[in-house]
């Protein structure tokens, strides 16, 4: 991937505009429940690594040289998933909201 310093979003926030702009008004209400569930807990689940993974550096339980790539690839992963799950659960509940106003 070539990045550079001219771009103004970076793949974060374009993820989370795609993840956004998904027609949650095509989804029913249970639907859309499991999709905010499943997205609440998917970003709680990977909060809870991330926490492991801190705690095992801080406590040097892990060697570091042999996990690098991993750890590397579980934080970038995390940095793209957690605010996508966390536009999947506000546009969930808002479309919830607007589906019980209605």
């Amino acid at each position: 991937m070539n990045i550079t310093t001219d771009n103004t979003e970076n793949s974060v926030t374009i993820f989370r505009s795609l993840i956004a702009s998904l027609p949650f008004d095509r989804l029913d209400e249970a639907q859309l429940d499991d999709l905010s569930a499943i997205a609440a807990e998917s970003a709680e689940g990977l909060c809870q690594g991330l926490w492991y993974i801190g705690e095992s550096l801080e406590e040097g339980t892990e060697d570091v040289q042999e996990n690098i790539e991993q750890a590397s690839a579980y934080l970038k992963a995390s940095a793209h998933l957690i605010p996508a799950l966390m536009a999947i659960c506000e546009q969930s509940c808002h479309q919830l909201m607007r589906m019980k106003v209605d």
